[in-house]
């Protein structure tokens, strides 16, 4: 009797210590965001130290662990969703390209979570794609759209009085710049890591330019048509020309090269100038080239989101509150003044833009087109961004890349 007693005593002792232990226990969040800040500055703040600070009263409030994560653009895609297959994943996830995620349900359904008063807060929510259920899966971003540098002096100096828009015309002021300067003209990061970042800024705004339209009326990819053609006849123009030489298809530092004061065009990214004039370069915007149907720019609409397994963990509704602070006005704000330069998404937000990026956005507003989503998004840039380097090389000619590309989307990558 003595001994079962002991053995109860022991038993109630365990369960004590297993119970103090779950109610001392702290839950954790993971939270994957890839890197912005790419300063140099040494007093430029880190993603990682910015996050954590942002997110340090809601860690002390809510008495939960948070993990900040800063990952590589280098096949993000790839890496978000392998790890929101997985159970020690991601409870919130920066979100690129959002079709496979969202078609194999691995983003959390957000309407139950969020209160319309914080729905009606983000400016792009009916952008936002809905599962089989019909709940809203992300919180979109304003990437901002990618715009077009010009370096005066150097146009000064070869004498180009006005930005040659036309695709020929800009042709011809590439090859005035270099003969009478000996600057190159215009360059392309067609060497990005990822098909995705070559063609955001190398191809997508030439294609819009061309009149092209990305999905059929199936929703389905579809570039083997008439823009198709005119925008890789323009690229390959441009190296036929001389304006690009071998190296093009290794390329990844044009804005490196035109911070320098090295090159007279370039297509980046809005956040780009206020780094150009700390080098001194004397520059000025322009929105697009104008192609064969007018100009064109394009946008995207990053988001970020919650994984669907932080439901299974017990997690999802302090990874929503999360999500809701990071995307909140007064986070954003922060992070656009001291890591990364985009447009507002939020009501509450007080950021304001470059007045001169403003005006000129909003005098294009109709030219201004979003990259859309489709499946296997990011394995069929990669096909077309490798096809587009062997064109530059000699070894397929536009139409074959058009249709070599279509035939292993269709072949390989839907299969």
């Amino acid at each position: 009797m003595k001994r079962f007693v002991s053995m109860l005593l022991v038993a109630a002792l365990l369960l004590s210590c297993l119970s103090f232990a779950v109610a001392d226990g702290k839950k954790s969040l993971t939270i994957w965001i890839p890197q912005y800040q790419f300063s140099k500055d040494e007093n430029a703040i880190s993603d990682k130290d910015f996050w954590e600070g942002q997110l340090a009263e809601f860690s002390a409030e809510n008495d939960v662990d948070v993990n900040v994560e800063i990952l590589p653009w280098g096949d993000y895609n790839t890496t978000i969703y392998t790890g929101l297959l997985n159970n020690d994943g991601p409870d919130v996830v920066y979100v690129t390209d959002n079709y496979d995620l969202v078609q194999n349900d691995l983003l959390l359904g957000l309407d139950s979570y969020l209160t319309e008063e914080e729905k009606d807060n983000y400016l792009l929510w009916n952008l936002s794609p809905v599962n089989a259920a019909g709940e809203h899966v992300i919180v979109p971003m304003d990437d901002g759209v990618a715009v077009g540098y010009y370096n005066k002096d150097i146009l000064a100096e070869a004498g180009i009085d006005a930005m040659p828009e036309e695709w020929d015309a800009f042709i011809e002021a590439c090859k005035e710049i270099k003969d009478k300067t000996g600057k190159q003209g215009f360059l392309q990061n067609w060497g990005a890591t990822t098909g995705t970042s070559a063609l955001m800024l190398a191809f997508w705004p030439y294609y819009f330019q061309a009149g092209g339209e990305m999905l059929d009326e199936n929703g389905e990819i579809a570039i083997n048509n008439e823009a198709g053609l005119a925008t890789l006849n323009f690229l390959k123009k441009l190296y036929d020309e001389g304006i690009f030489d071998e190296t093009i298809v290794a390329e990844t530092e044009s804005i490196d090269k035109f911070a320098n004061g090295e090159l007279a065009f370039v297509v980046g990214d809005l956040n780009k100038g206020s780094s150009f004039t700390g080098n001194g370069v004397n520059w000025e915007y322009f929105f697009s080239l104008k192609g064969p149907k007018g100009y064109g720019a394009r946008t995207a609409t990053d988001s970020f989101a919650v994984a669907s397994k932080s439901k299974e963990r017990g997690t999802d509704e302090l990874a929503v509150k999360a999500l809701t602070i990071i995307t909140s006005g007064k986070v954003m704000d922060a992070f656009h003044e001291q890591i990364f330069f985009l447009p507002r998404f939020t009501k509450d937000s007080t950021y304001t833009n470059n007045p001169k990026y403003d005006e000129l956005t909003g005098a294009h507003t109709d030219d201004i087109y979003v990259v859309s989503e489709f499946e296997g998004k990011a394995s069929f840039e990669k096909a077309l961004q490798s096809n587009i380097q062997m064109m530059f090389m000699g070894d397929l000619t536009p139409e074959e890349v058009l249709s070599e590309t279509m035939e292993y989307y269709q072949d390989q990558i839907k299969q």
